[in-house]
């Protein structure tokens, strides 16, 4: 399997003894002091781009830290891709804090062939390809009580129109009416790992960048979650959980106050808005 291989390349990465030195910070993005580009960034996207060129020959890449090449925001809907976050998190690296991993998705035309999730404060990594999910250990369910798991997800850019804004904020409602509250920890792909564990009754990702989660549609949906989505370009918007009455809520609230239209992920396939 292919995408095994990559994932080991990815975890050798991550336990080299060099770990450490690659925290360092070499830029800044945007102006934005939480999205920041380390040498573990650079490097992790480079062992993907090589992986790539020797085992996926006429494949595209589609980095977060390559994404200012992309010459049309939906080119990656066409032909075949793959789509990676080389570490989702860098700040909290950087900072020394937990919570960070790598994703990749494999698309062609714009369905999935299969994903990569790599999670190393957990021990873990989830490949899925050919039908198959590998896990390197099982996942961790919550067992708690009915009440544990009722806390909510919430990424969102720092940066949002006023049509946005007005989504937020009655989103945040929702949340506090119908959850034990709203969790932001820096990284979607730990805070999607955690809505797989139980720990999260839902996640919504709020007009953030492709990257941030894809990869982790199959691996959802195969464990029930239900994922209502909307992508424009390099940005989507979606929610995930596996309750109904949550989902048609908060999706009244896109619909209304941004006009967008939530499709369900299903088949894996992915629909792209060209609005």
């Amino acid at each position: 399997m292919k995408l095994l291989n990559l994932a080991a390349r990815i975890c050798n990465v991550f336990s080299m003894r060099e770990f450490k030195e690659m925290l360092i910070v070499k830029k800044v993005k945007n102006n934005q002091n939480r999205d920041v580009v380390t040498e573990l960034d650079l490097k992790l996207h480079d062992v993907s781009q090589q992986f790539m060129n020797q085992r996926m020959l006429g494949c595209k890449l589609l980095s977060e830290e390559n994404a200012h090449l992309a010459i049309n925001e939906n080119e990656w809907s066409k032909g075949e891709w793959l789509i990676v976050d080389p570490l989702d998190g860098s700040n909290n690296c950087a900072l020394g804090f937990p919570y960070y991993g790598y994703m990749a998705a494999h698309l062609k035309n714009s369905n999935f062939q299969g994903s990569v999730i790599i999670l190393p404060e957990y021990n873990q990594y989830i490949v899925l390809q050919n039908d198959k999910n590998i896990y390197a250990q099982e996942v961790q369910k919550n067992t708690n009580n009915e009440q544990a798991g009722k806390t909510i997800y919430y990424a969102y850019p720092p940066k949002q129109n006023k049509h946005a804004q007005k989504a937020r904020s009655d989103l945040l409602d929702l949340i506090d009416l119908n959850s034990a509250g709203v969790y932001r920890y820096g990284s979607s792909c730990a805070g999607l790992y955690q809505l797989l564990c139980g720990k999260h009754s839902a996640f919504i990702g709020h007009e953030i960048r492709l990257w941030d989660a894809i990869a982790f549609f199959p691996v959802l949906t195969a464990n029930g979650v239900k994922i209502l989505y909307n992508i424009n370009g390099h940005k989507i918007t979606f929610l995930a959980s596996k309750e109904d009455i949550f989902l048609e809520n908060a999706e009244k609230i896109f619909r209304k106050q941004q006009g967008l239209i939530l499709h369900n992920f299903q088949n894996n396939e992915l629909k792209v808005d060209t609005r």
